[in-house]
């Protein structure tokens, strides 16, 4: 089982950034659904999405990296944020938590589609995560592994 606790920069308990396909699925087993796409620029290859419904969990392996572990998203209340239990709380209570916890800069971006009346994405890149409403609430917590600017590389933990 995975442990609950959000690791930023690093991964989810076991699961480490940088991990291998066979890692992955040695820690969490075969993934529900398999999902290949293309990231929004065209050169930079295939990606592929492992969910597990069960974990209300999703790895992200990037063929631009060698198919390693990029990010993790999950869904569920029984993660934890630095200890705080966000996913369900207003967009209102989400920020204050986060004001408190000094991440970096915050970017909020309106990313409504039709079938989604209100959802919005708020980025934080110094910490390489995204949160995501729907409706006002916390739906989803995306996060990978830091960014090296200057080399433009991630930087994997150890």
């Amino acid at each position: 089982m995975v442990t609950k606790n959000i690791k930023l920069g690093s991964g989810l308990g076991a699961l480490k950034f940088g991990m291998t396909r066979e890692e992955v699925k040695a820690a969490l087993g075969e993934p529900n659904e398999i999902e290949n796409y293309n990231p929004l620029e065209e050169d930079e290859g295939q990606s592929e999405a492992w969910h597990y419904d069960e974990l209300e969990l999703s790895a992200n392996f990037d063929e631009e990296d060698n198919f390693k572990l990029t990010s993790l998203a999950v869904s569920s209340s029984d993660y934890l944020f630095e200890g705080v239990n966000l996913i369900g709380l207003s967009q209102e209570e989400v920020m204050q938590q986060i004001e408190m916890m000094d991440l970096g800069e915050v970017e909020m971006e309106d990313v409504a589609e039709e079938e989604v009346a209100q959802q919005m994405v708020c980025s934080i890149a110094e910490v390489s995560l995204n949160l995501w409403f729907e409706e006002g609430q916390l739906s989803e917590i995306q996060w990978g592994p830091y960014w090296d600017e200057d080399e433009e590389c991630y930087i994997w933990p150890e």
